[in-house]
């Protein structure tokens, strides 16, 4: 059975996201604790934060994936932008529709998203800033986070010494989170840190493997090499593949899977080392032809001899010199998640700006700048849903401008945003509220002992 269930409540909905998203808009160090009878988080993102708090509304489920795939897609970039519009235009809409159904929502809409369009072409021609690196940008990319931009900075010269293209470089450049040390710290590796648990120093002879070391794995399509009837224990598969890899005098197995557990007590003794669940940006560093997917195929041309190195920072860290790294120290585990997310952000929106070669001004100041573009250019003799999506576009200018500046204490001036996720925010601000508007009844599944109320 179902009933129907009139929503007439999306405003104390966005009220609720108004709260939280406002809360955290300005202040990049600023936190969020969620506490639990058995542990407790926190959390500076917004969207994370929502994830964790049980709002109860049948749009919420809509939004959060919205916001989701959103923040998958920049990393975390812009997520308060959208976030500020999507609750300024719904708020906006709702008052104006409540009092007047007669006007088209799909026009008025539909002009909103013609303004971000022309927002994208004014600001590429009078609102972006050519990118100049130097440790100062580095700064404003990071919101003044001055530890996680001096990391990146150092990156940045080092892979500038390598004089290879540099979003490559950042692209691939890993990232770590680690307890340790009473004070957060970030610290750069020019190589790649492999999670072995034991002191090793020195070349290893080191196969790759991109799949699982398993008896019964195979991938779609593929011809077992080794078609094996067992007659006795030796002739096993795990006896075979252990005498290939004493074969090839194999020191380190890397395998972006898992191993046979039997496969690594077997091996215990020769001191082999098996590395399971390597990151694909690994892999990456290498040549595909070194790569192989089972132990089977293997040949010398397999065999790479890789340097392993102790950090003298941190004789815990064993890396290769290929790749970089930052490996970022916090005090305590429940910071881990939430000082990682914070690294990323920077390093996305580095990235993001980095490939647009352009930046825009942040701090509020880009929007006041639009806004004072756009002001006195309304045209009474255009339809009237034209010009209320002028007004309303002009609000949300004005409104995120001002809420910025009124808390001006709490950040640094002059900070950068990029390009892409600021007016991807704007637009999926809009679709979303295009698709939340034009729901007006909600179909609910009860159950047969709910029925009584229907």
């Amino acid at each position: 059975m179902s009933r129907f269930l009139t929503v007439e409540n999306l405003p104390s909905y966005m009220c609720q996201i108004r709260s939280i998203v406002a809360s955290l808009l300005c202040d990049h160090t600023r936190m969020k604790c969620i506490y639990s009878s058995s542990s407790f988080e926190f959390f500076s993102c917004p969207i994370r934060f929502i994830e964790e708090v049980e709002i109860i509304h049948p749009y919420h489920s809509l939004v959060i994936d919205t916001l989701e795939t959103f923040h998958k897609k920049y990393d975390g970039c812009s997520c308060k932008t959208l976030l500020f519009f999507l609750v300024t235009f719904s708020n906006h809409f709702h008052l104006l529709f409540d009092k007047n159904n007669r006007f088209s929502q799909k026009t008025i809409f539909n002009h909103l998203e013609q303004f971000v369009g022309q927002s994208i072409l004014i600001a590429k021609e009078n609102f972006t800033d050519n990118l100049v690196l130097n440790l100062d940008v580095f700064h404003r990319i990071c919101r003044f986070q001055t530890m996680y931009s001096d990391s990146l900075y150092q990156a940045y010269l080092y892979f500038v010494s390598l004089q290879e293209e540099l979003i490559n470089q950042f692209d691939n450049l890993n990232h770590i989170t680690r307890v340790k040390y009473a004070e957060e710290q970030c610290l750069f590796i020019p190589g790649t840190i492999i999670p072995i648990d034991k002191p090793i120093q020195g070349y290893q002879r080191t196969l790759l493997i991109d799949g699982y070391v398993l008896e019964d794995y195979v991938h779609i399509g593929y011809n077992n090499k080794l078609k094996l009837k067992q007659i006795s224990a030796k002739s096993s598969w795990i006896y075979v593949i252990s005498s290939i890899l004493n074969q090839y005098s194999i020191d380190i197995i890397l395998c972006s899977g898992t191993i046979d557990e039997k496969l690594k007590d077997l091996n215990r003794d020769n001191k082999r080392i098996f590395v399971e669940n390597i990151s694909s940006k690994i892999f990456r560093l290498f040549n595909q032809n070194l790569i192989v997917n089972y132990v089977t195929d293997i040949n010398e041309e397999n065999i790479l001899t890789l340097n392993y190195i102790q950090s003298n920072d941190d004789p815990t860290l064993i890396f290769i010199e290929k790749g970089s790294t930052i490996i970022q120290y916090v005090p305590i585990e429940s910071l881990v998640n939430i000082k990682h997310e914070q690294f990323v952000h920077c390093l996305a929106r580095f990235r993001h700006i980095l490939r647009k070669k352009f930046y825009l001004k942040g701090s509020g100041e880009f929007e006041h700048n639009l806004y004072k573009y756009f002001y006195g250019k309304k045209n009474e003799s255009l339809s009237i849903e034209y010009n209320l999506a002028y007004e309303c576009f002009l609000e949300c200018l004005q409104l995120f401008s001002n809420e910025i500046f009124n808390r001006k204490e709490l950040f640094e001036k002059n900070l950068i945003d990029d390009f892409d996720s600021k007016f991807d925010a704007w637009q999926t601000s809009i679709e979303l509220l295009k698709i939340l508007m034009q729901v007006n009844d909600v179909v609910q599944i009860v159950d047969n002992e709910d029925l009584s109320d229907i």
